[in-house]
């Protein structure tokens, strides 16, 4: 029997301070609270379960082998958005594959988000 992936059960994050990235969340995004444990906090960003996890050796914080993409109306709308709370482009945006149009930003804390708009945005 083949595994099937069924969608994104949780995003986690990395962050040296996680009061402060999650208050960056929320600010940023809309993230809501939903339990604070003494080494992680965990949440909810659109449909999304989200946990700020603190970085170490293992999981630093920074680019890394997968980017989340987080469907949105309008790239350039998200992407000066998030400019206006600290993030950075990283990558885009561009037209990929069926029309949609991707771009990665980097946090304060170096994690790499991905936005996608288009025939390919799920959640919408």
């Amino acid at each position: 029997m083949a595994m099937t992936l069924k969608g994104i059960g949780d995003v986690t994050l990395f962050a040296p301070d996680l009061e402060a990235y999650w208050a960056w969340l929320e600010t940023a995004l809309g993230a809501v609270l939903q339990q604070r444990y003494p080494h992680l906090i965990q949440g909810q960003i659109g449909t999304v379960s989200v946990t700020v996890h603190p970085a170490d050796e293992k999981s630093p914080t920074g680019p890394g082998g997968q980017v989340v993409y987080w469907a949105v109306d309008d790239v350039n709308e998200a992407m000066q958005h998030l400019a206006r709370h600290g993030a950075r482009p990283y990558r885009g945006p561009v037209v990929g594959e069926e029309g949609a149009r991707v771009a990665q930003l980097q946090d304060p804390w170096g994690n790499i988000w991905g936005l996608i708009e288009g025939t390919k945005a799920r959640g919408r």
